[in-house]
């Protein structure tokens, strides 16, 4: 017999990718696997967090930058604890860097096969019909802003933040 709620089902799978993700940062391996741990991360807490209405969200991988959106759009008291939990000093400084880095979360969330189309992707960073690459040897935009600009750097502190404390979130 399961004793977890669908929503802990979810959350406890994106804290386990967000653990390997973490794992394969520090034994140094090609961003294309740590990319792609990330990914599924963001993608099952958005929709962990979406379960905890009690209905199943939508069947898709874009569930991050829905979750952030939502973020960016609590209303009253749970505000201020929204933005405690995510450690911002007050919601309007969640809310404008929220705004700030969503295109970033976009190409995070874009990184799912299903949403890249011809895109790239940590498994297939070519056009189906012309691969031309390597992912081990590609080189993502997206990993360069994760990891080499402030903004990217703080949002996958925040996406740590967010797993951790996910209980916490209003």
């Amino acid at each position: 017999m399961n004793r977890h709620q669908p929503h802990e089902l979810w959350w406890l799978q994106a804290k386990s990718d967000h653990d390997v993700f973490i794992r394969l940062r520090r034994w140094g391996v090609k961003p294309c696997h740590q990319l792609h741990y990330l990914q599924m991360a963001t993608e099952k807490l958005g929709k962990a967090y979406f379960w905890r209405s009690g209905t199943p969200p939508r069947r898709t991988h874009a569930a991050f930058v829905r979750f952030m959106r939502f973020l960016g759009h609590i209303r009253g008291a749970e505000r201020e604890r929204a933005a405690s939990v995510l450690a911002f000093s007050r919601y309007q400084d969640l809310r404008s860097w929220i705004n700030s880095v969503l295109p970033l979360a976009y190409e995070l969330q874009r990184l799912a096969p299903d949403l890249a189309h011809d895109g790239p992707n940590p498994e297939y960073p070519w056009p189906p019909s012309a691969p031309r690459y390597v992912p081990a040897e590609f080189e993502f935009d997206v990993w360069k802003q994760l990891t080499e600009t402030g903004k990217g750097r703080q949002l996958v502190q925040v996406i740590d933040i967010t797993i951790r404390r996910f209980a916490e979130l209003p």
